[in-house]
C-alpha cells in the first residue's frame, strides 16, 4: 500500500493526474447512459448503440490511461511507440464493444457479471499494451503480485459496476455503476503504475520517431474532446427524442385516439389531481356534466362505423370549441362525454355552460352524403350542493343524466335525492337484464290466434316475460322499454327467436308462429344473417313464421326498412305491421311495405260495439285492408260481443282473453298435439 501511495504522490504530476480521473469520471457516466439503453433498444437501434457505448468507454479508458501517464514523471527522456499507442486504442475499443454486445443480448446474472468481467479485462489488456509502447533509456521491471492484483481488482469491479447498471435498486444506481467502471479503471491503472521499476542503461536510446509527451498530450486531448463532445450531443439528442416519444406515448394513453380529445384515463388522472389541489386549498368548486348522444347508434346501425366515427369526431371538436377557461371536456366511451367546470360560484354558470353543450349538439351533422341529426342528454352535478367528492360526483351526473334521457320536457336534468333512487333503481335493472338470458330468466308464453270463420286456432304469437330471482315476475312494459333503450334488446330478440323457432318446428301441426321485432333488431347489420341461420339451424318452414313489426320500426329510415323486409320475405317468411291505427302514418306505411297481415291495436277493440267512433275505425280499417288484399287480426277481444262485431264486419283473424291466458309451453304442446281444446 505504501508503494502504491509513493507512486500516486512522488511519482506523478497531481494536477494532470486529477484531470485524468476527470475524464475518467466523465466518460464512464456517459459510457453508462449509453449502456444502459443497450437491453430495451431495438435491434437497428441497438447496433448504433453499442457502437457509441464501445467508441465512448474503449476512448475513455484509452485516454484516462496515456494521460496519467504524462502525469508520471520517470526523470529521464522517454516517449511513446506509434504503433503499440494505436494497437492499445483499438483494444480498449475492441474489448468493450465484446463486453457491451454480450451485456445487451445475455440478460442473465452470470452473463451480465462476464460482460463486467470482460470490461475489467479491457481495461487490463490495453494499460499493459500502453505500457508496452512506453519507451525510456531502459528497461521496465514488474512486481508480479502487484501486476496480477491489479488484473484482479480491475476485473471485479468492472464486474459489480456492471451488475449495478443492469439491476438498479433506486433511480441513481447508473451513478454508482459510473463510479465502480471509474474505480475498476483507475485503480488497474494506479496499481499497476506501482508495480513497476526502471533499470537504467546507457546503452538504451530512445527512438527519434516516437511519440514525445507534447504530441501525445495534443493527441490525447484532441481525441477526448472529440469523442466526449460526440458522446454527449448523441446522449442529448437520444434523451430528447425518448422525452418527445415519452410526451406523445402519454398524450396517446390519454387522449382519445378517434377524436383526438382527453379520454377516460386523463378524466380520471385530473379528478385526482383535483382532489389534491382542493386538499391543499387551490381549488374550490367543481360541476361534473354527464352527456349521452341521442340517436347515435341508429346512425352507427343505418349509415355504418365510418358515418358514427365522423359523427363522434365533429362532436367531439364543437363541444371542445365553446369550452372557456376552467372548462374541459372528455370522451368516457362509446357516445358519452364528461364535462369539467370549476371556479364558478353559483349553479345558473353551470346551467350556461351545459346549454352551450347541448346548442352544438343540436346542429345537423353531414355524414356521408348523409344529414344526421343529433341531439343530447346531459346531468349535471356540483359540488355546491351534491358533495365534494369526485367520484360521487361522476355517479350523481350519470343518474341526471339518465333522468334527462327519459324526460320528455327537458334534454338538461340537474341531480337531485330523489332522482338517486329512482336511476339507482333502474340502473340496477338494467344490469339485471344484461345476464338474465345467461341466468335463464327469460321464460316465453303463447296467446293463440284464431281464425273467426270457425275459432280453430291457425296460430299463436310468442310473449316474453321476465321472472327475476328476487324481483319475481317483471312487468313487460317496464323491462322492454328499457331493454330497446340500451340495445339489450338485439341479443333478447335473437334469443326469443331462435328458442320459439326451434319449439315451432317440433309441433305435430303447422300452427304459424308471430315473433316481435323491435326496430333495433331490424337496424341490426347482422339481422338478416342471423334469422338466415336460425331458420337453417331449426328446420322451420319459413312460410310457418311471422315478424311482426310497428311504424316505429319503420318511420325512422323507410328506404332502408323496406330493403330489409323485402330480403325478409324473399326468405319466405311473412312481415305483419302491429299496433296498426296507433302510428300518425299508417295508410301511407301499408300503401309503401308489403305486408302480409294487419293488426289492429286492442286500444280499438275494448267495447268497439258499443262506441261508434271505435267502430268506425275499425271498419276502415277492415275495408282498408280488404282493399288492399291483407287479411287483418284484431288484438285484446275480450268479449263475446266484440267477437260478434269482428265476425259481421268480416275480420279475418282474433286472438285475445276472450280465448284464454297466453299458455305456458307445456299447454302449448297440449293444445298442438289435440289433448284438449283451446277455447276456454
Amino acid at each position: 500500500m505504501n508503494r502504491i501511495v509513493d507512486c500516486i504522490t512522488q511519482a506523478h504530476d497531481v494536477g494532470l493526474l486529477l484531470v485524468a480521473i476527470l475524464v475518467c469520471v466523465t466518460g464512464c457516466c456517459l459510457s453508462v447512459l449509453a449502456s444502459r439503453r443497450l437491453r430495451n433498444a431495438s435491434l437497428q437501434r441497438r447496433r448504433a448503440q453499442l457502437f457509441l457505448a464501445a467508441l465512448l468507454t474503449g476512448s475513455t479508458i484509452w485516454s484516462t490511461h496515456f494521460i496519467a501517464m504524462l502525469a508520471f514523471e520517470p526523470g529521464v527522456d522517454h516517449g511513446y511507440g506509434p504503433v503499440l499507442t494505436g494497437l492499445s486504442f483499438l483494444a480498449a475499443i475492441f474489448g468493450t464493444l465484446i463486453a457491451g454486445l454480450v451485456f445487451a443480448t445475455r440478460k442473465s446474472l452470470g452473463w451480465t457479471l462476464m460482460a463486467g468481467a470482460a470490461f475489467g479485462a479491457t481495461v487490463a489488456v490495453m494499460h499493459y499494451i500502453g505500457m508496452q509502447a512506453y519507451l525510456l533509456p531502459g528497461r521496465i521491471l514488474w512486481n508480479v503480485e502487484l501486476k496480477l492484483a491489479s488484473v484482479v481488482i480491475g476485473v471485479a469491479l468492472g464486474a459489480v459496476a456492471y451488475h449495478r447498471i443492469a439491476y438498479p435498486v433506486t433511480r441513481y444506481c447508473w451513478l454508482g455503476g459510473a463510479t465502480l467502471m471509474a474505480l475498476s479503471i483507475c485503480s488497474l491503472h494506479l496499481i499497476g503504475m506501482a508495480s513497476i521499476s526502471i533499470e537504467l542503461s546507457p546503452l538504451a536510446v530512445v527512438p527519434p520517431q516516437v511519440i514525445s509527451d507534447h504530441v501525445l498530450g495534443h493527441l490525447v486531448f484532441g481525441v477526448t474532446a472529440i469523442i466526449l463532445a460526440v458522446g454527449f450531443a448523441a446522449l442529448s439528442i437520444e434523451s430528447k427524442l425518448e422525452d418527445e416519444a415519452m410526451l406523445k406515448l402519454a398524450h396517446a394513453a390519454s387522449h382519445d385516439h378517434l377524436t383526438g380529445i382527453p379520454n377516460r384515463l386523463w378524466l380520471s388522472e385530473w379528478l385526482e389531481k383535483f382532489g389534491r389541489d382542493k386538499i391543499a386549498g387551490r381549488r374550490h368548486t367543481i360541476a361534473i356534466i354527464a352527456i349521452d348522444l341521442d340517436n347515435f347508434k341508429e346512425i352507427n346501425d343505418l349509415r355504418g362505423h365510418a358515418a358514427g366515427d365522423l359523427v363522434l369526431r365533429t362532436v367531439a371538436s364543437r363541444l371542445v370549441a365553446v369550452c372557456k377557461d376552467d372548462e374541459d371536456v372528455a370522451r368516457s366511451g362509446g357516445d358519452e362525454f364528461t364535462a369539467i367546470k370549476t371556479g364558478f360560484s353559483r349553479l345558473d354558470e353551470v346551467i350556461d355552460f351545459a346549454n352551450r353543450l347541448r346548442g352544438v349538439l343540436e346542429a345537423p351533422v353531414e355524414a356521408a352524403a348523409y344529414l344526421a341529426q343529433l341531439d343530447g342528454s346531459l346531468g349535471i352535478a356540483t359540488s355546491l350542493k351534491d358533495g365534494e367528492n369526485t367520484d360521487d360526483l361522476i355517479q350523481k351526473a350519470d343518474f341526471a343524466m339518465y333522468r334527462a334521457k327519459a324526460s320528455t320536457d327537458t334534454n338538461i336534468c340537474v341531480y337531485d335525492a330523489e332522482m338517486d333512487e329512482q336511476n339507482r333503481e333502474r340502473i340496477m335493472l338494467v344490469y339485471d337484464l344484461r345476464s338474465a338470458i345467461c341466468n335463464e330468466e327469460f321464460e316465453l308464453v303463447y296467446q293463440l290466434q284464431h281464425d273467426l270463420s270457425n275459432l280453430e286456432p291457425i296460430g299463436c304469437e310468442a310473449l316474453l316475460r321476465w321472472r327475476h330471482p328476487k324481483r319475481g315476475l317483471v312487468p313487460p312494459d317496464r323491462f322492454i322499454p328499457i331493454a330497446e333503450e340500451t340495445g339489450i334488446i338485439q341479443d333478447i330478440g335473437f334469443w326469443v327467436l331462435r328458442t320459439t323457432c326451434i319449439e315451432a318446428a317440433s309441433w305435430t301441426q303447422p300452427l304459424s308462429l308471430a315473433v316481435n321485432v323491435a326496430p333495433q333488431q331490424l337496424t341490426q347489420p347482422t339481422f338478416l344473417e342471423n334469422l338466415a341461420d336460425v331458420l337453417a339451424e331449426s328446420g322451420l318452414e319459413p312460410r310457418r313464421l311471422e315478424l311482426e313489426v310497428t311504424e316505429a320500426s319503420v318511420i325512422s329510415d323507410q328506404a332502408f326498412t323496406l330493403e330489409i323486409i323485402k330480403k325478409i320475405k324473399a326468405m319466405g317468411v311473412r312481415i305483419a305491421m302491429d299496433d296498426f291505427g296507433t302510428g300518425y302514418s299508417s295508410l301511407a306505411t301499408l300503401q309503401m311495405f308489403p305486408f302480409d297481415k294487419i293488426k289492429i291495436d286492442r286500444s280499438f277493440i275494448t267495447d268497439v260495439h258499443d262506441d261508434p267512433q271505435r267502430a268506425a275505425i275499425v271498419r276502415a280499417t277492415l275495408l282498408l285492408g280488404s282493399s288492399l288484399g291483407i287479411p287483418v287480426l284484431a288484438e285484446g277481444v275480450e268479449q263475446e260481443k266484440e267477437l260478434h262485431f269482428l265476425q259481421s264486419e268480416g275480420c279475418s283473424f282474433v286472438q285475445g282473453y276472450y280465448f284464454g291466458r297466453p299458455l305456458s309451453l307445456e299447454d302449448l304442446r297440449a293444445v298442438v298435439s289435440g289433448a284438449h281444446r283451446a277455447v276456454a
